[in-house]
């Protein structure tokens, strides 16, 4: 017998069972129960939907038909935070669906440059949105008022507030970036002349251990509207790695009528550098200078220069070398060194 025949067979089997166990005593009264339960359920339900109940609902609350001339300084609520009293089937839809927004037209509440709407007229509003028999209990906020301009906006540049440090073996690879370098900033009065920055507010990271993007808000200036009000701020970050190479070794200052020789002349240079720039060599100089020679020391100091920021953890091996100083016109050395 196949899959096919075996399934309906035990489904069957199963039916067949249940009802011999209903026809026992206890079957019978475990269905008495489980009937008495749900009809208990049900009038337990259309109870509670007519009682009487508080609900708190967060009402989300649009302007529209804004003009594109216009531009609302001042912060408009976008939710309303709305304690009602009713019975419970007058919020039904609200509770089973997703809340509408409140949508007010934005002449209808617009006059002498501000947008107000008091708590009067928002009592009406949410009295028309909930329906007849619902009573508001609380409302927060009361009202709404903010100002409005038409007036040109003013272009000004972003000043990035940022304290980042990567975690160890990391760098950042590059400057801090964010995704727009200016805003728009409109006010019902003129803007000050001295106002040539907005800054953001502080962004603290540390142990970063990859490329990292934040959104990070611009600080508010009271009485004026920032367009954008947050940004993209780019943190680049890299592994080090590390790498090795021999130099040269340069000597300077030395006279005329001198000539000065170096073993090794050249020794083994290690760093740490972002993964991105491996293949880049780093411009460094290594040198001896002969008016730091200590004749009584049978070596002398190698210095370093050009060391770029970006590489780590610089070391080089040997880090003094031997020297001997001739004297072009004759041609036993002066100082002659033996390792």
């Amino acid at each position: 017998m196949d899959d096919r025949q075996e399934a309906p067979n035990r489904k069957s089997g199963i039916i067949n069972s249940l009802k011999r166990f209903t026809r026992t005593t206890k079957g019978g009264d475990l269905l008495v129960f489980f009937i008495c339960a749900g009809i208990a359920t049900i009038f337990w339900l259309f109870l509670s939907l007519y009682e009487e109940t508080e609900r708190d609902f967060d009402i989300p609350f649009v302007v529209e038909n804004i003009p594109d001339s216009i531009v609302i300084v001042e912060p408009i609520p976008s939710t309303f935070n709305i304690v009602a009293q009713g019975k419970g089937v007058q919020f039904l839809a609200l509770i089973c669906r997703d809340v509408k927004p409140l949508k007010v037209n934005f002449k209808d509440y617009a006059s002498s440059g501000y947008f107000s709407i008091s708590r009067q007229k928002l009592d009406i509003l949410f009295r028309e949105y909930f329906g007849q028999g619902v009573k508001l209990v609380t409302m927060r906020p009361e009202s709404v008022k903010a100002s409005f301009t038409s007036n040109v906006g003013k272009k000004i540049p972003i000043e990035l507030n940022c304290d980042v440090q990567p975690n160890y073996q990391y760098v950042i690879s590059g400057p801090i970036r964010a995704n727009v370098d200016s805003v728009m900033v409109y006010s019902a009065n003129d803007i000050p002349r001295d106002m040539v920055s907005v800054t953001t507010y502080p962004l603290v990271r540390s142990g970063l251990k990859d490329t990292t993007v934040y959104t990070v808000k611009i600080k508010p200036v009271e009485g004026m509207r920032i367009i954008p009000d947050q940004i993209k701020v780019t943190v680049p970050v890299e592994p080090l790695i590390s790498k090795k190479r021999n130099v040269p070794i340069d000597v300077i200052n030395v006279p005329d009528d001198k000539r000065l020789l170096i073993f090794p002349s050249s020794v083994d240079i290690s760093y740490l550098v972002p993964m991105s720039a491996y293949n880049k060599d780093v411009n460094v100089r290594l040198f001896v200078d002969y008016s730091a020679i200590n004749r009584s020391s049978q070596k002398v100091q190698v210095q370093s220069s050009g060391i770029s920021g970006v590489f780590r953890n610089f070391r080089f091996r040997p880090d003094s070398v031997e020297y001997i100083i001739e004297t072009k016109q004759e041609t036993a050395p002066e100082n002659l060194t033996v390792r």
